[in-house]
């Protein structure tokens, strides 16, 4: 018989009781293939911690309820419930803020307590590698959480990046090149190991994309967020666009792999509602709806010559430009 939750045990037990069955440990032991022993402390365990007013009759020969008013407590998981959330701690190694984990863990270990799996052991043989992730300060992270969770602005200090047209960082000396900002949180995404807040700037009065990771200070403020755009609004702008350009309108995007590389590219998934088709040739064409060309390009420059942009012209200039200007860095030797 598979493994059951030890809750699993508590419900029919506590079942047998409302029905006025006089349930024995003889009948628990044998209905889920544990010990008499063991049945004795799922019993006692139901008595201390949740209070369940179990009393025996000898005249019954079984267990019965003192009082017909008490409720059993809901749990809200099945084991493969459970084991989900497992790899989703596991996955947790994206998130900076090492009290959640702490408090993951703990709320892991309670429910581990009261079943017949070996969640430590199963934990131990899962992995995550993230590969070019960026650090994010853990209180930053947390005041981000915080504000997006109660709807409070965000006051943050930021850095600026690359500034636009050079060729390296612009790195602020002391505090020159910092700017604070209030923003209303709207949106948390992981992109790329990269954390964005998607929020409503109140000094540029619009929407931007905030990385974690260039926030040199946050602090959730009193006020609410004023809520000039529905946060809904923007997961489905998200969701609904490739990449982590979002904003503007969708253009759609054709490529044409050549089968070197289309065995590899059928597997993957570029966008949820990507259209793939292979081809006679055994090509694969693929199409996917783009906002900002930006990050398509970078994408597509990894193929070198096994994948053409079929549409829109547009992307095919680009894409063209830039190989020429890579192209120029080499016959300059």
């Amino acid at each position: 018989m598979a493994k059951k939750l030890a809750y699993e045990r508590y419900l029919w037990f506590h079942g047998r009781l409302r029905g006025g069955k006089y349930p024995k440990l003889i009948d628990l032991a044998g209905r889920f293939e544990i010990s008499r022993r063991q049945a004795a402390r799922e019993i006692e365990f139901m008595r201390l911690f949740l209070e369940a007013p179990i009393e025996y009759s000898s005249e019954h020969g079984g267990y019965f309820y003192t009082s017909d008013n008490f409720q059993f407590p809901g749990l809200w998981a099945s084991e493969e419930e459970i084991v989900s959330l497992i790899v989703s701690r596991r996955l947790a190694a994206a998130m900076p803020d090492r009290n959640l984990k702490k408090k993951l863990d703990s709320f892991l270990e309670k429910i581990g307590r009261n079943i017949d799996l070996d969640l430590s052991r199963l934990e131990s043989r899962i992995s995550l590698k993230n590969v070019r992730y960026y650090r994010v300060e853990a209180a930053i992270f947390s005041a981000v959480l915080l504000a997006l969770s109660h709807d409070r602005q965000l006051a943050i200090v930021y850095s600026p990046g690359y500034a636009e047209g050079t060729a390296q960082r612009t790195v602020p000396q002391g505090d020159a090149g910092l700017t604070t900002r209030t923003v209303d949180p709207l949106h948390l995404l992981l992109y790329m190991g990269n954390w964005h807040l998607i929020a409503y700037c109140h000094r540029r009065r619009g929407i931007r994309d905030f990385l974690l990771s260039r926030m040199r200070g946050a602090e959730v403020l009193a006020e609410k967020t004023e809520n000039r755009v529905a946060a809904g609004e923007i997961k489905e702008k998200i969701e609904k666009r490739y990449g982590i350009f979002f904003d503007g309108p969708a253009t759609q995007v054709v490529l044409r792999f050549h089968p070197r590389s289309a065995r590899t590219v059928c597997d993957q998934v570029w966008f949820p509602g990507q259209v793939s088709e292979i081809q006679d040739d055994g090509s694969l064409v693929l199409q996917f709806p783009v906002a900002d060309f930006r990050e398509i390009i970078r994408d597509l420059l990894p193929f070198a010559s096994d994948v053409e942009v079929l549409e829109p012209q547009e992307l095919r200039r680009l894409i063209a430009e830039t190989i020429g200007r890579m192209a120029g860095i080499y016959q300059k030797e």
